[in-house]
């Protein structure tokens, strides 16, 4: 039924929601945490409709897994203790872990399947001190709309500091009194003093982040993740992959490599949008064609007549056919949006490379930036913690990552 009233009575459910609760006054408010429930339809859905676990099977197949494996393998314990709170909480009476533990047990048994004593997993558990979730205060410095959906911040924390991020970071980023939303940093971390922020106008907080106007405050949590190894890069041939709005968190690692020219090998990146008027950057874009240390190619899903457009139609993939390029010394640099990963994953495996070489930054629904709530978790990797940036050799076959 997806009703949740399992996990909502559960001891062990932890995941929470974070929201702003502001004083009528609108100077003042409090950020507050709520429980929150990961068979609930909307848990793992993104501003933009995308929702990473859609289904009521997949939905529930999550919910047994971390009960029973996930957090084992990570911390050596099955999150069950047996109280029968959700099973009497279902309507439906199917929410029984242990019923199920069981049941799975007997029919390996008659599978004919011997099940050894589990190795106590070895655990060194360390917490932080303290997890801050107040934000720092920051000022919008310069506001350039780039699409009708896209605006680009330019930012400066008020405190005078650096924001001191990597290449494929993000940061947390508050409007008060609406709420916060993960968002990637698209500046190189050469930049100083500031940091750029490519913001797409889908849901409540950056619908009301795109109205502020310079010299509006808002809050910065971060940076957060595990963001691009660039000493991994150093010396060898890059190719970067981007779509759609994909191309905001690679640009920080595309200017940082320009910047150490010489650092870098050969370096192409491929560019793809849905129509000419989608594409962003577009200055720094067109400046591509004047560098001779790179190599570049655009294309639009689609055209209109009256587009001035020179550059190749298709899909993102049908340019990667037509780029040189030596597997074994590449690295492709994947962005864009979910459907495009498994056609270009093929694609680049049709052209030889090790699934070691292609590295891919995944964005899912972070909440909290630090691992704690749950949204974003794929099987047992968090990825606001072990991502967003993830090679593809670690999480090929992984259920729900592509």
């Amino acid at each position: 039924m997806a009703c949740g009233s399992c996990v909502l009575v559960c001891p062990t459910c932890y995941c929470f929601d974070i929201r702003d609760n502001p004083d009528l006054t609108l100077e003042r408010g409090e950020r507050v945490r709520t429980w929150d429930g990961c068979l609930l339809e909307d848990f793992a859905k993104v501003a933009s409709g995308e929702n990473f676990r859609p289904t009521k099977p997949a939905r529930y197949r999550h919910r047994y897994f971390k009960k029973g494996k996930y957090l084992f393998d990570r911390f050596g314990f099955v999150s069950c203790v047996g109280c029968g709170r959700c099973s009497s909480n279902c309507l439906p009476d199917i929410a029984n872990p242990v019923a199920l533990f069981n049941e799975m047990y007997q029919e390996t048994l008659k599978a004919g399947i011997e099940i050894a004593s589990p190795a106590q997993a070895e655990i060194c558990i360390q917490t932080q001190d303290k997890i801050d979730f107040l934000p720092k205060l920051a000022t919008i410095v310069r506001k350039l709309p780039m699409t009708a959906s896209e605006t680009l911040f330019e930012i400066r924390l008020n405190d005078g500091t650096s924001l001191g991020h990597q290449p494929g970071q993000f940061v947390e980023v508050s409007v008060f009194g609406i709420g916060e939303a993960p968002i990637s940093v698209t500046s190189s971390p050469t930049r100083e003093g500031t940091f750029e922020l490519c913001v797409r106008k889908t849901g409540s907080v950056t619908t009301s982040l795109s109205a502020l106007n310079i010299g509006d405050i808002v809050g910065i949590r971060g940076p957060f993740g595990h963001g691009f190894d660039v000493d991994l890069l150093k010396g060898k041939d890059l190719l970067f992959i981007a779509g759609g709005l994909g191309i905001a968190p690679l640009r920080s690692l595309f200017n940082y490599v320009l910047g150490k020219r010489s650092e870098f090998g050969q370096v192409t990146i491929l560019y793809g949008c849905k129509e000419p008027c989608e594409l962003l950057f577009e200055d720094e874009v067109m400046s591509w064609t004047n560098r001779k240390d790179i190599t570049h190619r655009l294309t639009v899903d689609r055209c209109r007549e009256e587009d001035q457009w020179k550059d190749n139609i298709g899909v993102i993939t049908t340019l990667i056919s037509g780029v040189d390029f030596d597997p074994e010394k590449t690295y492709a640099i994947v962005c864009g949006p979910p459907i495009m990963y498994k056609f270009v994953v093929k694609e680049l495996k049709n052209r030889k490379i090790p699934d070691d070489h292609i590295i891919m930054s995944l964005e899912r629904r972070m909440k909290c930036g630090v691992g704690k709530c749950g949204h974003c978790q794929i099987n047992e990797i968090y990825v606001c913690k072990e991502g967003p940036v993830f090679n593809y050799a670690k999480i090929r076959g992984v259920p729900e990552a592509l």
